[in-house]
C-alpha cells in the first residue's frame, strides 16, 4: 500500500492523457467558436484530447464550476493567442495568462504545475494555501494540515493557521504533499533561502514533524549561522582563512568556538591597523606579542567591534574592559596559536605560553567574583519564587506559569548554573524515599528534602544532590502540564538524546528566561529593585548565594561538603564563591575578642578546704604566678616581675604547687584598659604613658615601682 492510498488520496497522473503538442486546423475551428467556449459538453465532445484534461484537473483541484468555466475559457482562448496547446507554452506564456487575470488564478497555477512543469509559486501575489490546494487537491492537503496542527497544538504551540502558508509553499517545492515525505535536508535548504519569519515556521513544522516520528530531530527555528556570520571587512583575507580553519578544525564545544573565532577576527582589526604586514600566525614575533598585550591592557567596550556587530548595544561602552576579559582574550590567542603548532600547521617565531602568558597586574584583578546577593534581598527573592501566582507575570509569555514558577523554584533552591537548569531532564526529581540517619545520631524524616540529578557541566560529572522539597512540588506540577509528545532533544554538551525538563514547543527554553524573565518578575514580587550593593542580579549570582548561606548557617557545610553539593572539580574552586556574611565576621570577631582576654587561673583546693591564711589562687603569667587574689584589677598587673605576689615557676613552691592533684584550672575574663590596649599593640607613647601613671601608685606590697627599683640599685 502506497501513502497516497493510505492517506485516500490519488495524485493527478497527467502521464494517462495524450500530449497534443500541435493545434490542428480542427482544433483552431472548434475553439474559436466563441459562444460555445463555456459548453463543457459540447467541447468534451468534439476535442476531449484538450478539454479532459482541464476538465478532471477542475475536479481533482476542487474548483467550482462557475469559478472553472472562465478559466477554462481563458485557456481556450489564450491557445488561439499563442497557437500552442498548453501542453508546449514557455514559463513566460504562463505567466504571461496568469497576468491577464481571467479566471481562478489557483487553478491556472495548478494547470502551470501539472501540464507545463512550472512552479509559479515565487511570484508574486500568489496565495500560497489556494495554489496548493488546487494543485494537490483540498481534501490532501487540509488533511495534512490538520495532522500537523493537532500535534503542534499539544506542544504547547497556537493555532497553526500561520504555518499553512508555509506548509503549502513546502509542499509545492517538495513536488509531494504528504508530511512523510518531508526529509531534514530539504527543511534545511527551506531555511536557508529564505526570509526569518518563513525560517521560523519551518522550524516549527519540523518540531511537529519530529513529533510525528517523520523526523529524529527537529531543525532549529532559524539557520544561526547563516544570520550571525560574522563580518570580515577590514580584515586581511589570509588572516580570516586560518581562523576559518581553526573555526572547521577545533573540537571545542560550538558557542565556544563562535566566541573564539569572534575574538580572532576581532584581532585580524587590530593587525590591519597597526601592523598591516601580519597577515599569519607564522609572521607572530615577541615584539607583536608585547604591543598585542599592552593593547589589551588598554583596550576600551567597543574598540574591535566588527562591522556586523554595528547594531549591537554594548554595555559600559567606552569604558575599559574588566580584567577577566582581557584574560580570556590572551587566552583565546594563546590557544589559537598552541592549535597551530600542535597540529602541524606551521612552525612559529615564539612560545605562546611565555610571550602570551597573562600579565601579573591582570591576573590579580581577574578571577571568580561571586557577588553574593545581598542578604535581606535573598531572603525576599526565595520567599517570591514559593508564592508565585499567575498574576505576576510580568509579560505575556508564551510558556505556561507552571514551567516558570518550576524554573524559579530550581534557581533559588538548587545551587544551579542557569545552563544546567535548562539541560535538567524530565526525570531528574526523586523523593526521599526514607529516613535519613547522620553519623551524628539525628534523623531526617521522609519528606524532608528530594534529590536532584544534575547532568555533566563544565567541571563535573552527572552527580546526584539533595535539595528542598519545594523543589520537587514545582517540578510535579509542571509535569502535569508538559505537553507529552515532545521528542527527545540533543544535549551538544553530552552527545545523548535527552527529554528536557523545561521543553516546550518541541524546544529547550531560551537560555535568557531567568535572567530576562523570571529574575525581574521575583524582584518585582518581593518589592526589590534588580540591583543591589553589587550591581545587578543575575543568574549565577544565585549559586554563590546559595553556598554562602550554607556555609555560614550554625553547623553548617564543610567545605568538601559544598564541593560536592555544587558540583565543582576541587575546594579552591568552591571557595572563591563562598563569601563570609559581614554579620557573621563581626560575631566571630567578637567572640575571639572576647577569648582572647581570658587567663588561666589555677586553685588550690587543699588550702581553701582547710581555711589556711596562704595563698590559694594563682594567676598563670607566663614565666611566673601572682599570687594576689585581685590581679585582675591591679594596676601594676602589666609589670610583675619584683612584686612580693610574684612567684616565678621554677621555683621549688610553684613546682609543688602544679604536681598537687587536688588543684582545679578554669579561665578568667580580664577586660584591658586602654592604655594596657595600646602595650599590647605596642603604642610607645602609651607605654611611656603608663609607666609614668605607675611610678608613684603603690603595688600590693605597698612600695611604689620608683622605691623597689631604688632597692634594687
Amino acid at each position: 500500500m502506497s501513502v497516497y492510498q493510505e492517506f485516500h488520496h490519488v495524485p493527478f497522473d497527467v502521464n494517462r492523457y495524450p500530449r497534443i503538442v500541435e493545434l490542428s486546423d480542427y482544433h483552431r475551428s472548434i475553439l474559436s467558436y466563441q459562444f460555445r467556449r463555456g459548453k463543457w459538453g459540447y467541447l468534451a465532445e468534439k476535442i476531449p484530447d484538450l478539454i479532459l484534461p482541464l476538465m478532471h484537473l477542475a475536479s481533482h483541484a476542487g474548483v467550482d464550476e462557475k469559478i472553472a468555466i472562465p478559466s477554462l475559457s481563458s485557456m481556450i482562448r489564450w491557445m488561439l493567442v499563442c497557437d500552442a496547446t498548453y501542453w508546449t507554452w514557455t514559463e513566460k506564456q504562463w505567466m504571461d495568462l496568469l497576468e491577464r487575470r481571467g479566471g481562478s488564478r489557483p487553478y491556472l497555477v495548478a494547470a502551470a504545475y501539472h501540464f507545463g512543469g512550472f512552479k509559479l509559486y515565487e511570484s508574486k501575489g500568489f496565495v500560497q494555501t489556494r495554489c496548493a490546494c488546487a494543485i494537490f487537491g483540498h481534501a490532501v492537503f487540509n488533511q495534512q494540515l490538520d495532522r500537523i496542527s493537532q500535534v503542534l497544538t499539544s506542544l504547547g504551540y497556537g493555532r497553526a493557521w500561520a504555518i499553512s502558508g508555509v506548509l503549502a509553499h513546502l509542499m509545492i517545492e517538495n513536488d509531494n504533499p504528504l508530511l512523510e515525505s518531508f526529509t531534514e535536508d530539504f527543511l534545511r535548504k527551506g531555511q536557508d533561502s529564505r526570509n526569518d519569519a518563513v525560517a521560523r515556521s519551518v522550524g516549527k513544522i519540523s518540531h511537529g514533524l519530529a513529533a510525528l516520528g517523520i523526523l529524529e530531530q527537529p531543525l532549529r527555528m532559524r539557520n544561526y549561522e547563516f544570520w550571525k556570520e560574522k563580518s570580515t571587512v577590514g580584515i586581511d583575507p589570509e588572516w580570516v582563512e586560518w581562523c576559518a580553519r581553526w573555526r572547521e578544525t577545533s573540537t571545542l564545544r560550538p558557542n565556544t568556538i563562535k566566541t573564539h573565532y569572534s575574538f580572532m577576527l576581532r584581532i585580524g582589526l587590530w593587525l590591519k591597523r597597526n601592523h598591516p604586514g601580519v597577515s599569519s600566525p607564522l609572521h607572530w614575533d615577541a615584539r607583536i606579542c608585547a604591543d598585542f598585550i599592552a593593547a589589551i591592557d588598554k583596550l576600551n567596550v567597543g574598540d574591535w567591534a566588527l562591522e556586523s556587530s554595528s547594531g549591537v548595544k554594548y554595555h559600559r561602552l567606552g569604558l575599559p574592559v574588566i580584567p577577566n576579559s582581557k584574560r580570556s582574550f590572551i587566552h583565546i590567542l594563546r590557544k589559537f596559536f598552541m592549535d597551530f603548532e600542535l597540529w602541524g600547521w606551521g612552525r612559529l617565531k615564539l612560545n605562546p605560553r611565555y610571550h602570551l602568558a597573562t600579565p601579573r597586574t591582570i591576573a590579580f584583578n581577574s578571577g571568580v567574583n561571586p557577588r553574593v546577593i545581598d542578604d535581606a534581598f535573598w531572603l525576599k527573592l526565595i520567599w517570591a519564587s514559593l508564592n508565585l501566582s499567575p498574576s505576576d507575570l510580568i509579560s505575556d509569555l508564551h510558556y505556561p506559569f507552571a514551567l516558570v514558577q518550576a524554573v524559579a523554584v530550581i534557581w533559588t533552591h538548587s545551587g544551579l548554573r542557569s545552563n544546567e537548569i535548562m539541560r535538567l531532564s524530565v526525570d531528574c526529581v526523586h523523593a526521599q524515599s526514607s529516613d535519613i540517619v547522620s553519623e551524628s545520631g539525628e534523623r531526617v524524616p521522609v519528606g524532608s528534602l528530594c534529590y536532584l540529578n544534575v547532568p555533566a557541566g563544565k567541571t563535573f560529572k552527572a552527580f546526584v544532590k539533595p535539595v528542598a522539597v519545594a523543589v520537587k512540588k514545582s517540578v510535579d506540577e509542571w509535569l502535569e502540564q508538559r505537553p507529552a509528545s515532545q521528542v527527545a532533544l540533543l544535549d551538544e554538551r553530552t552527545g545523548e538524546l535527552v527529554n528536557f525538563l523545561f521543553q516546550f514547543r518541541g524546544k529547550k527554553v531560551g537560555a535568557s528566561l531567568i535572567n530576562r524573565t523570571i529574575i525581574p518578575m521575583l524582584c518585582a514580587k518581593a518589592g526589590v529593585p534588580i540591583e543591589d550593593s553589587r550591581g545587578r542580579i543575575t543568574s549565577h549570582r544565585a549559586r554563590a548565594s546559595a553556598l554562602t548561606a550554607l556555609a555560614s548557617v550554625p553547623q553548617g557545610m564543610s567545605i568538601l561538603e559544598l564541593m560536592q553539593w555544587s558540583g565543582h572539580s576541587s575546594p579552591t574552586s568552591t571557595m572563591h564563591y563562598i563569601r563570609i556574611r559581614p554579620t557573621k565576621l563581626a560575631a566571630s570577631f567578637a567572640k575571639a575578642d572576647q577569648l582572647s582576654n581570658l587567663i588561666s587561673v589555677i586553685i588550690d583546693n587543699d588550702v581553701v578546704q582547710a581555711g589556711l591564711k596562704q595563698p590559694y589562687m594563682f594567676y598563670d603569667l607566663g614565666d611566673s604566678y601572682c599570687t594576689n587574689p585581685f590581679w585582675s584589677s591591679c594596676p601594676h598587673r602589666m609589670a610583675c616581675a619584683g612584686c612580693d605576689f610574684n612567684l616565678p615557676k621554677q621555683s621549688a613552691k610553684a613546682q609543688a604547687l602544679e604536681s598537687k592533684a587536688s588543684i582545679s584550672r578554669f579561665l578568667q575574663a580580664v577586660p584591658l584598659t586602654e592604655d594596657e590596649r595600646g602595650i599590647v599593640e605596642g603604642d610607645l607613647e602609651k607605654i611611656n604613658s603608663l609607666i609614668q601613671k605607675l611610678d608613684n601608685i603603690p603595688t600590693p606590697d605597698g612600695r611604689t615601682p620608683s622605691e623597689i627599683l631604688r632597692g634594687k640599685s
